[in-house]
């Protein structure tokens, strides 16, 4: 067998393929009878093959052993040891079933000491001196910086200068009237985005609408026009720089730059809560999700850590099976397991704690933390091989500790509830629930709590959601991390530096109000807006007004025409309106 025929028996670790068993994805993987320890090594059989790299040396060493060629293939198998000439292709001790001993726990718990470097944690002090007074907006400044503005501007411009260069648009297509936008009007279109989320109408062209029934300012404002200009033009990478190998591509660096201010303004504390969030997408897209247990269901699955309250500081948009490097920070056999590792990596090896859910944790899990003096704390799926077997009456506890000190209990309530914890006993703790003393172990009360911010900033980042189904997907996760996870981080900064309490709901309508206000828009866009002559038309000013007082035959015939026209807005305005549009004072 030559080294190429052995290289076609080895399964390749960079594999396209997309149909990577997700439990999430896979609703039977939940409610089948089988082993889910089993479905995850099946999930992972790519991962766990060796890379075996043929270079000349190494198919010169084999090509020169006469004494293997009689081996047959059962006796080459990856069960057995390879000769001693030959290069290993078995992967090592990190895949290999580790036999572990299991005894009653004796109350042995791990010690770590948080922040032993003594850096920083909690609120950036610099923010407490220089925004104690600060606005909403100055605080959504701090998450969604002017950087990040400036390259939504220059990708965007780029973008509807290839549009339009492509020539495939219609000719009397709104995009044919483009010009190129610049950071004060993206804030302003952020800002009504946010007022379609706080004002909900069915589709976006309502909201220029002149029915009573659907009054808004929106008209005041921008266009019609010019926002589904905007809305279909905006854009955060360039097409021409497309990495093919990378689905996120579109995406750009707009979610990095923002969880790197995130964690700028605010360092976790002793816990972190790891689990997954959905943004709503029906579409047609590869790596749609489907999670049954989440409000909208099908979407696009995100990776979030959260830290108390509900403040966002790492995020992985989850996009099917990929290629990625994951031993530098320790491949544990799944996939959950090693999203764990990626997103905490910067924050281990300090003493804080992890909790996860039953989708992530694992003995194995719990040992690597341990190695970077870390806990975890999480549930535990109910048929794992090596939990406790004893059926028990409600309240009962059985626990054991493995050799690694790891601790995994099960405590019956309304239903069996097993945990795995490498920072707890099995003591139990007096609540009053109901007016009833109750008792529930310690770990079970420290990870209800420890849970709780990725919960309340999912419920957060539902209120007042501006997305809309009409959005592209891409545009949705970008904007979904601008206006939803930004805001809400922002909200939790200005509670903590103000030391005031503000609802969601009234932080984003402050928000909305100070990004779109005129004033703070005026300084660039009014130095480009001149008025040029052309040919006689209406004025656009004169006629708006009256049309609202008297209706379109009264404006179409008593409203004067004039020859002077501003280049920019494409419209005709006499010098009054025009100083009114633009917001200039006459000298």
């Amino acid at each position: 067998m030559n080294p190429y025929e052995i290289n076609e028996m080895l399964d390749s670790d960079f594999d396209d393929d997309d149909s990577d068993k997700d439990p999430d994805y896979n609703t039977s993987a939940f409610e089948d009878d089988s082993d889910p320890e089993q479905i995850e090594t099946e999930e992972n059989d790519d991962a766990l093959s060796g890379i075996f790299y043929f270079n000349d040396e190494n198919i010169n060493r084999i090509e020169s052993l006469s004494d293997v060629s009689h081996i047959s293939g059962s006796e080459m198998s990856v069960d057995s040891p390879p000769p001693a000439n030959i290069p290993s292709i078995i992967p090592h001790q990190a895949h290999q079933q580790i036999d572990r001993q299991w005894r009653d726990d004796d109350q042995n718990i791990n010690n770590y000491t948080f922040n032993t470097n003594n850096s920083n944690i909690g609120l950036n002090l610099d923010l407490i001196d220089t925004l104690q007074d600060g606005t909403p907006l100055d605080f959504y400044q701090c998450i969604v910086s002017n950087d990040i503005i400036h390259k939504i501007v220059i990708e965007t411009n780029r973008y509807a200068a290839q549009l339009l260069s492509a020539r495939t648009i219609s000719p009397h297509a709104r995009l044919n009237k483009w010009h190129d936008t610049n950071e004060c009007e993206i804030k302003q279109f952020f800002g009504l985005l946010i007022w379609t989320g706080l004002v909900s109408l069915p589709s976006y062209h309502l909201y220029w609408s002149l029915s009573r029934i659907y009054s808004t300012q929106f008209g005041t404002i921008m266009s019609r026009n010019r926002f589904e200009c905007l809305m279909k033009t905006i854009h955060f990478s360039d097409n021409t720089c497309a990495d093919p190998t990378n689905r996120l591509y579109k995406l750009g660096t707009v979610i990095d730059d923002i969880m790197i201010n995130s964690n700028y303004c605010m360092q976790p504390d002793q816990s972190m809560c790891i689990d997954e969030s959905l943004v709503k997408f029906m579409g047609r897209l590869a790596f749609k999700q489907y999670i049954k247990n989440k409000r909208d269901r099908f979407g696009i699955k995100e990776f979030k850590l959260c830290i108390s309250p509900c403040y966002t500081i790492a995020m992985k948009v989850y996009c099917g099976k990929e290629v990625s490097n994951i031993l530098n920070v320790g491949n544990v056999g799944n996939v959950g397991s090693n999203i764990v590792m990626e997103l905490a990596e910067p924050y281990l090896d300090n003493g804080r704690t992890i909790f996860v859910d039953n989708w992530y944790s694992s003995v194995e899990l719990a040992e690597l933390l341990q190695s970077r003096n870390t806990y975890l704390v999480g549930t535990l799926r109910c048929n794992r091989k090596s939990n406790p077997k004893k059926k028990l009456k409600r309240g009962e506890i059985v626990s054991q500790r493995s050799s690694s000190n790891v601790l995994v209990l099960k405590w019956r309530d309304k239903r069996d509830l097993v945990m795995i914890s490498s920072k707890h006993d099995s003591a139990l703790t007096k609540l009053k629930i109901r007016g009833k003393t109750v008792h529930k172990p310690t770990v079970v009360v420290d990870y209800n709590v420890g849970k709780t911010s990725i919960d309340l900033s999912d419920q957060m980042t539902s209120y007042s959601n501006p997305l809309r189904r009409s959005q592209k997907w891409y545009r949705k996760v970008a904007l979904d991390a601008l206006l939803n996870i930004s805001v809400v981080n922002a909200l939790v900064l200005f509670q903590k530096v103000t030391s005031s309490k503000m609802s969601i709901t009234a932080f984003r309508t402050t928000l909305e109000e100070q990004l779109i206000n005129k004033e703070t828009i005026t300084e660039i866009t009014s130095q480009k807006h001149v008025l040029e002559k052309s040919n006689r038309s209406r004025c656009a000013g004169c006629y708006s007004k009256a049309v609202k007082k008297k209706g379109r035959k009264y404006a179409q015939c008593n409203t004067k025409k004039i020859n002077t026209k501003c280049f920019l807005c494409d419209k005709h305005f006499c010098l009054d309106c025009f100083f009114e549009e633009h917001k200039i004072v006459k000298k």
